[in-house]
């Protein structure tokens, strides 16, 4: 095996169409209108090709390859020496079982795997399992082949000495613009795809990491980012944006986890695409509260179709308190407004189940989706991703009910809650998503639908109440 050949694998998913590098990195289905580059493997080539590394990359799931012996066979074709794959959550069993049959069938062969996992026992667990040579799950985008050595170790899972040892993270990387732009022309462009986008080609790109606000009790993004926010230069996003029109890419998801923090900085950005001509369609994802008239204007000039917002509930204390602290029921409807009066539009991101919800929270959830319309609305039941404060609560008071990490996708339930039982929670989320559906038919359907909901809230409501 040749050590200087490098397969970078996006593993494939038999069971559900997983984007691995979405809830921060632990793993996400968003169903199947998306398909998602995975971002961190293809900066990872970035980096071995300025190294002098060949690398070949495989999307496996955008690919549709689902066959073992394919990646066999490139990696005894091309004499690969290092393979370097993700994992994920809800993906974790057939992962390990993936890493397990390729120790087996390539004993010198050097196995790294990068993941946004980082707790503890689950990386010691597949460590154990998978006969891997390093877990990573650090930022190791500018130093992966001092991981591959054993040259660092922090922010990694390795066996030092015939010991194994779990280090943890004590710093981040600081200096996005040291980032080399992703490898995205190792990619399949045409094979990726957003649903809220036009079809063609598309990529995802991330301009900032890290997220400071309050709702990290249960989110994903500052447990694997951290909450400090770190973010490219205006200029560095350009470069990269051109890179991407360069290969023929028009569709553009910014996968920041609050894309407009900086409102000045996004504006700059928007004005230079504005002012270079640089003609992108885009969507992005951001907060209430870092939003403006005069920023959406601009993010609209510039070739923004949308913005994914972090909504939760709608239920006046609830989004104050646990869904979105600093953020008011007041300040969604006057976004909502604006938006839709610019023409940017919005996609509402909802949570079931938050730590206080109840059957009346989430009626005034649904009042206030059918009067508001979002163009589009995504519902995920709560789920207690390991390491979050979320997390500890609930397993020490016992709420969590099921830990098979496959169920950890954003769509299975995991959990009962202080006021709901799973029942409830699965009932919930399938009254909201009908709404959405109905909101979006013709009037007599429409009316129908959302009444025969709102009758199921009220009676449920009562049943509460005895």
């Amino acid at each position: 095996m040749n050590q200087n050949k490098v397969l970078i694998l996006n593993l494939f998913c038999r069971d559900k169409n997983i984007n691995r590098d979405m809830a921060g990195g632990l793993g996400y289905s968003a169903g199947d209108g998306v398909i998602l580059p995975p971002l961190d493997l293809l900066i990872i080539a970035s980096t071995l090709r300025q190294l002098g590394k060949k690398v070949f990359f495989v999307d496996a799931i955008a690919e549709g390859i689902n066959d073992f012996e394919v990646i066999k066979d490139l990696i005894v074709k091309e004499r690969i020496g290092i393979l370097i794959g993700n994992l994920a959550l809800p993906t974790l069993k057939e992962d390990v079982e993936f890493y397990k049959k390729a120790r087996e069938e390539f004993g010198d062969i050097k196995i790294v795997v990068k993941t946004g996992i980082n707790y503890k026992e689950i990386l010691v667990d597949v460590f154990e399992k998978s006969g891997v040579d390093v877990i990573v799950f650090a930022e190791c985008d500018l130093d992966i082949m001092d991981y591959i050595e054993g040259k660092k170790k922090q922010g990694s899972v390795q066996k030092i000495k015939g010991e194994l040892r779990f280090f943890p993270v004590k710093e981040r990387f600081n200096k996005m613009d040291l980032l080399p732009v992703a490898a995205r022309d190792l990619a399949k462009n045409e094979l990726y795809k957003y649903v809220l986008l036009p079809e063609g080609k598309m990529t995802t790109m991330q301009t900032s990491r890290g997220c400071p606000f309050a709702c990290c009790y249960y989110c994903p993004y500052p447990l694997v980012q951290g909450k400090k926010w770190r973010a490219m230069s205006v200029l560095r996003v350009i470069k990269e944006v051109k890179a991407i029109v360069f290969l023929g890419i028009k569709n553009v998801f910014f996968r920041d986890a609050t894309f407009t923090l900086d409102m000045a900085r996004t504006e700059k950005i928007c004005e230079l695409l504005i002012k270079k001509k640089i003609k992108i369609n885009w969507w992005c994802e951001t907060r209430i509260n870092v939003l403006s008239e005069v920023l959406l204007k601009k993010m609209k000039r510039a070739g923004c179709l949308g913005i994914n917002i972090g909504v939760e509930t709608m239920d006046r204390d609830l989004i104050r308190i646990e869904g979105k602290p600093g953020v008011t029921l007041d300040d969604v409807i006057k976004i909502r407004n604006l938006a839709k009066r610019i023409g940017v539009k919005l996609h509402f991101l909802m949570v079931v189940g938050l730590p206080d919800d109840n059957a009346l929270s989430l009626y005034n959830t649904f009042k206030y989706l059918t009067e508001l319309n979002p163009e589009t609305m995504g519902f995920t039941v709560i789920t207690p991703y390991p390491g979050t404060e979320m997390f500890k609560e609930a397993f020490k008071k016992g709420l969590i009910k099921n830990f098979n990490w496959n169920n950890f996708d954003g769509s299975g339930i995991n959990m009962r809650t202080k006021y709901l039982s799973r029942i409830e929670i699965g009932l919930a989320k399938h009254l909201l998503s009908a709404s959405s559906y109905f909101l979006k038919r013709n009037l007599i359907l429409k009316s129908f639908g959302i009444f025969l909901i709102d009758k199921i809230f009220r009676i449920w409501i009562l049943l509460r109440k005895k």
